[in-house]
């Protein structure tokens, strides 16, 4: 099992600058998906859902016999956002601008409870707030099975759709 990670890979190519690297990061990030895929092994990556981007790879991916699951930590608001990557800046991780984060927040949601969760094999979504995090819901295909509904309802005001 290995983990993708293209902020890892920034840091690998330009250690003291690593925001320099984005976009060859995201290049070879991109080319070790496929590189995981073509050897049949088994991997895991980091993205924020803003976009759909991974839609149809997971259609591929499951119409080839691959299993995908998805883990998501939610975070309450874009304010609660911020502040974490304010700490990752802190320690060396990228900037992502205050616009980005607030347009990015309720897209990810959106794609999340819309689209990527029915698609999956199999969807967990955790509260990542605290110390510890708290299981929202599960999901396998159009099957929703919401454990904590109070925080059920903060992700969907955060989507800002009812």
């Amino acid at each position: 099992d290995s983990f993708i990670n293209a902020d890892l890979i920034a840091a690998g190519l330009s250690p003291l600058a690593p925001e320099k690297e984005l976009l060859n990061a995201s290049r070879l990030f991109l080319a070790e998906i496929q590189n995981r895929i073509k050897a049949r092994a088994s991997f895991a990556f980091e993205t924020t859902l803003s976009g759909r981007t991974y839609l149809k790879l997971i259609k591929q991916l499951q119409a080839d016999g691959w299993k995908v699951e998805l883990i998501y930590l939610a975070l309450p608001n874009s304010d609660i956002s911020q502040l974490r990557v304010a700490e990752r800046v802190k320690h060396g991780g990228h900037n992502i601008p205050l616009r980005d984060i607030k347009r990015r927040f309720p897209r990810s949601l959106v794609n999340l409870l819309l689209h990527y969760s029915p698609l999956v094999d199999h969807c967990q979504c955790y509260m990542n707030a605290d110390d510890e995090p708290v299981l929202i819901f599960e999901q396998q295909g159009q099957v929703r099975l919401i454990k904590e509904p109070t925080l059920f309802d903060v992700l969907i005001q955060g989507a800002a759709y009812d």
